[in-house]
């Protein structure tokens, strides 16, 4: 099934940034290298970690690239991204999900016709926030799970490809769970329980059992160039 941008020109206009430090090769420029951007602030004695950090870095690096959004892969392991979270205590830290970063609150729209089943609200720091799922009309057994939204949602029921169903959340009041402004994008194969949301990262030892759970998003989008 082809799905359309969730977010205006999203397919066309995306780099990819690396996450997983151990795969920061030497060269990288400055700009693109995410573990040199945390030793600086470190050494400054600044916590690289906090959300209005991460965005300065993203602010940075979309800037220089001439590129819109920047993209976090499905997969990664962002040990060093996580350290001292709940999530890396867990052994958590491979990521089942898309990050779409960027720098403004850009309008979510559905990439399909189908329903929205569920909307919802994380309060904790570092959930969703803001949160909303799509039953896609023509594939069957596949659910899209969208977080870090604003608080402005689309309500349950049926939408239409290109319909504006959210906008991106802001860290500040905690509206998109406290992290950089970015859209976590995610498939799942069966909708979570009444009131659960789906878990955004596996630990390696269990990360077959919940690929297969929470698929590659990149497989469905055949558009997508980065």
């Amino acid at each position: 099934m082809d799905f359309e941008d969730p977010l205006e020109g999203l397919f066309q206009s995306s780099k990819k940034v690396i996450l997983d430090v151990r795969q920061i090769r030497s060269g990288l420029p400055v700009e693109e290298n995410i573990k040199l951007f945390f030793s600086r602030l470190s050494a400054q004695g600044l916590n690289p970690r906090l959300p209005e950090s991460r965005q300065k870095f993203n602010d940075r690096l979309i800037k220089s690239s001439g590129y819109k959004y920047l993209i976090g892969n499905y997969g990664e392991d962002r040990s060093a991204m996580l350290a001292g979270s709940e999530i890396a205590a867990q052994s958590r830290t491979i990521h089942l999900g898309i990050d779409i970063f960027s720098t403004n609150l850009e309008p979510v729209h559905s990439p399909c016709d189908g329903e929205i089943v569920r909307t919802g609200y994380e309060k904790q720091a570092h959930g969703y926030g803001h949160y909303l799922i799509i039953k896609p009309t023509r594939v069957n057994n596949l659910y899209l799970f969208f977080g870090h939204l604003g608080k402005e949602l689309a309500i349950t029921g049926e939408t239409k490809k290109g319909d504006k169903i959210a906008r991106l959340g802001d860290y500040k009041n905690n509206e998109n769970g406290g992290w950089s402004r970015h859209l976590h994008m995610q498939m799942m194969t069966e909708l979570p329980p009444a009131g659960q949301t789906p878990i955004g990262y596996s630990s390696q030892a269990d990360f077959d059992v919940n690929s297969r759970k929470y698929p590659n998003s990149k497989d469905y989008f055949s558009d997508w160039v980065y």
